[in-house]
């Protein structure tokens, strides 16, 4: 009987010393735990805008493409102008899209070409570049916004 009333007392001890082990996170590792989640909100609220405005570009371009007139027989300015305007509309900022359109012609064939580098600082000296490649072909009208595949020789 003695030994029965022996075990269950270390039984209690075990249980409450294991009790006062698992107390959970403490101070340091909150704060540890609140830092590496400041840090990725950080760079989620300076990367999301730049990529929802290169959504916008896509569908300028889009827009050129499901347009009335042909691509093809648009001209350079008229395509900027409308490239523009569809940035305008939608609040797209950033001088990037708006500065490096290029249009491209061979025959029956248009390429505008909206490649940029958007830079954000993200802490103290510490910048994000972010590059966008935004391409769309006439002769490819389902493909639009994707750069041309580039043939690799060995």
């Amino acid at each position: 009987m003695k030994a029965n009333g022996m075990n269950a007392s270390m039984k209690k001890n075990n249980s409450l010393k294991s009790i006062k082990h698992q107390r959970g996170m403490g101070m340091l590792q909150w704060a540890l735990v609140l830092a590496i989640a400041g840090f990725f909100l950080l760079f989620a609220f300076k990367v999301i805008p730049l990529y929802a405005e290169n959504r916008y570009v896509e569908s300028a371009l889009r827009s050129l493409e499901t347009g009335g007139e042909k691509l093809d027989q648009m001209t350079d300015a008229e395509i900027t102008k409308k490239l523009n305007n569809f940035y305008m509309i939608n609040n797209v900022r950033s001088e990037g899209p708006t500065k490096n359109i290029k249009i491209e012609r061979e025959s029956e064939k248009a390429v505008v070409t909206v490649d940029y580098e958007t830079r954000v600082p993200l802490f103290y000296n510490i910048d994000l570049v972010l590059s966008f490649q935004n391409h769309l072909d006439s002769t490819r009208p389902g493909q639009c916004c994707k750069p041309p595949a580039t043939l690799k020789t060995k």
